[in-house]
């Protein structure tokens, strides 16, 4: 019939596979990239207090961070190159992985699509994937400290 209305039901996946690894849902991506950043930040604000750490006791020995850093923290106190590196690495994080992920991307991701009164993004697969290449970015860069020659 001409007059009947068609009602489109979004029903959602059952397994944590589908709902949250899978899902093209702007709402669960939009949540993803808020997690995420909010990680980072949390990166972010550690490697802060390292810097802040050094400027405070600058010949004060480390014996943990020496375990965790031995090439920057050599005999327990830190190197001038890895402090550069920490300060670099900070702003990078708190730039790129925390200010735009939250507010471009997650935020972006989970509000506008209901501010314009759409079902969802345009390219859903798209959005998701794009999702998945910040996750190996993020790990990709912190592990530039515990490489030769990284940060």
């Amino acid at each position: 019939m001409a007059g009947e209305l068609s009602v489109h039901t979004h029903e959602g996946p059952t397994s944590f596979w589908r709902r949250y690894i899978f899902s093209t849902d702007h709402k669960v991506i939009g949540i993803q990239y808020l997690l995420t950043a909010m990680g980072m930040a949390l990166v972010g604000g550690t490697l802060a207090m390292l810097i802040r750490l050094q400027l405070g006791w600058p010949d004060e020995k480390w014996p943990l961070l020496a375990k965790i850093f031995p090439r920057g923290m050599s005999g327990g106190v830190m190197n001038p190159d890895f402090y550069l590196a920490l300060i670099t690495m900070h702003g990078t994080l708190m730039i790129f992985f925390f200010v735009s992920l939250a507010l471009v991307s997650g935020f972006g991701n989970y509000l506008l699509p209901l501010q314009i009164g759409a079902r969802d993004m345009a390219f859903p697969f798209l959005n998701m994937l794009s999702y998945w290449t910040v996750v190996p970015a993020c790990v990709i860069m912190l592990a530039s400290f515990f490489v030769e020659g990284g940060a």
